[in-house]
């Protein structure tokens, strides 16, 4: 079975919850689910997170008569970020915030990914948590190439 990707689990922090979204290999996304702050801290609560999260994405891929499978990233985020004016990047003391200003300034800047929230897939405020792959069998929706 070779294998498409067709979106990622992304989770962003704001200043009071962790929300998850499905974000798809075209760009879009779709709310799932978030969860406080002090909540997210329990690491028990936190995995319960991550498999709703995940949950809803199968159960939305599946209901379209899809066949997927999980594939579990590293925590580590994705190389690519976007040059969007504005970026909390540009003020941010995280060792992680001065690779971002660095591709930012870089010529490949307009190659870089957005997470749902409109921040780069490399801050350190966006974490993506998995990928879903379809085989190549599986009947997709227009929506899922």
């Amino acid at each position: 079975m070779s294998e498409n990707k067709i979106g990622d689990l992304v989770v962003l922090k704001t200043e009071t919850q962790q929300q998850a979204f499905y974000q798809l290999a075209d760009g879009t996304s779709a709310f799932l689910c978030a969860l406080g702050l002090d909540d997210y801290e329990n690491p028990v609560l936190r995995e319960q997170f991550f498999a709703l999260a995940t949950e809803i994405v199968l159960a939305r891929i599946r209901a379209t008569g899809s066949n997927v499978r999980f594939v579990q990233r590293d925590p580590a985020p994705p190389p690519e970020a976007n040059p969007h004016a504005g970026v909390p990047c540009w003020a941010c003391t995280s060792p992680i915030a001065e690779d971002v200003r660095s591709q930012l300034r870089s010529s490949a800047a307009a190659d870089i990914r957005l997470s749902p929230s409109g921040l780069p897939m490399t801050c350190c405020r966006v974490s993506a948590v998995g990928a879903f792959a379809g085989g190549s069998t599986a009947p997709r929706s227009a929506a899922h190439r």
